[in-house]
């Protein structure tokens, strides 16, 4: 084998292997505010989280929940203009634990959700 051609195969064989694993992208959040398992002093306003790829607004879900199932947020659910940024406003939250749920669909069209919960700090 030429010694030349051995790195443009090299090359090759390795773009091979990675588009069908670009193609196949999902959106992953990437930083969530409140952040995952924080303890917050104040009660946030909202909840934001960014991905690691471009959502569709249309398929996108964010609610926040009480220990008791009940739903805290409030107005309309937000994709900002970097279409990668999920929000949505909040109730004014007593203490206790919050559990927030999304559920996104990456222009790509693959659906990724999840959950997680943080907690608003009792006063002393």
């Amino acid at each position: 084998m030429n010694k030349g051609l051995f790195p443009h195969l090299v090359l090759l064989v390795v773009t091979v292997l990675l588009l069908p694993r670009a193609a196949l992208a999902h959106a992953f959040p990437e930083a969530e505010e409140p952040k995952v398992g924080s303890t917050v002093t104040s009660p946030p306003e909202q909840v934001a989280i960014r991905f690691d790829a471009p959502i569709e607004a249309l398929f996108s879900k964010l609610e926040v929940l009480d220990s008791s199932g009940q739903s805290e947020d409030e107005g309309t659910l937000q994709v900002n203009a970097d279409t990668r940024t999920l929000t949505v406003q909040l109730k004014s939250l007593a203490p206790g634990e919050y559990t927030v749920k999304w559920s996104v669909v990456a222009k790509d069209g693959h659906r990724t959700e999840g959950s997680y919960t943080f907690t608003v700090a009792g006063g002393s």
